[in-house]
């Protein structure tokens, strides 16, 4: 039982764990997303008022501007649909890690997001990637590991203390079969004939009585057989 209590609390506190870094990362991906987004809404009404997306003199303004209203973001650009960067605004090393995958890898340095812009028509127009340092992520979740593992080493151990001092209280017998034994003991060296007393069973557990009186009626039998030994 014991190693059964202790096999659930570490699965779930793993999959606790596994869930909250989940949900962690989606939110630093939907934050990421919600800066690309105010980026792609500006270079959109350019589009929409002829100008080309290479053109925009406002948009190294614009990026430097949501670098600094967000600190934890590494670098933001903009790129043609072939790839090359038109502006650009923080550090990008390229080496991050795309949208499409939910886990992090351990040598990636940075988390990237890239967003589409299109055209009146549909077509691509440029393509936003925002970056964010993966080194945060990974330091808040390298902290509550630490903390789910303190935790589930109390309540594991509390677990399996109460398990045991359970086990150790439940599996005492009933004064009723500890007297029926004592005095078996009893017969087995003397074969006294006074039987074991009725006071010993707990009021309201009929199985005790029932059984106090079936050795009540089997004792003289045994006593014989005893004595039979004995001669």
């Amino acid at each position: 039982m014991v190693v059964v209590a202790l096999s659930v609390i570490a699965l779930t506190s793993t999959l606790s764990l596994f869930r909250f870094e989940e949900t962690y990362r989606a939110l630093v991906d939907q934050r990421m997303k919600l800066t690309a987004g105010e980026v792609a809404r500006v270079l959109s009404v350019g589009l929409d008022l002829g100008l080309p997306v290479d053109s925009q003199e406002n948009i190294p303004g614009l990026l430097r501007q949501r670098l600094a209203a967000h600190p934890d973001l590494a670098s933001i650009r903009v790129r043609d649909c072939g790839g090359r960067v038109l502006f650009q605004a923080g550090d990008a090393t390229n080496t991050g890690l795309v949208a499409s995958s939910p886990w992090p890898r351990r040598h990636d340095e940075q988390f990237d997001i890239s967003m589409r812009v299109t055209d009146a028509t549909g077509g691509c127009a440029a393509e936003l990637v925002v970056s964010r340092a993966a080194a945060p992520f990974r330091q808040a979740m390298a902290s509550l590991t630490r903390r789910y593992l303190t935790l589930g080493a109390w309540v594991a151990g509390l677990t399996s203390l109460a398990m045991i001092v359970a086990a150790l209280v439940f599996s005492r017998p009933p004064p009723s079969l500890r007297a029926l034994d004592a005095d078996l003991e009893v017969l087995g060296r003397d074969a006294s004939e006074e039987p074991v007393g009725g006071a010993n069973v707990v009021p309201g557990n009929a199985w005790e009585a029932d059984l106090i009186e079936a050795y009540r009626a089997a004792r003289p039998a045994l006593v014989a057989a005893r004595r039979a030994g004995s001669d």
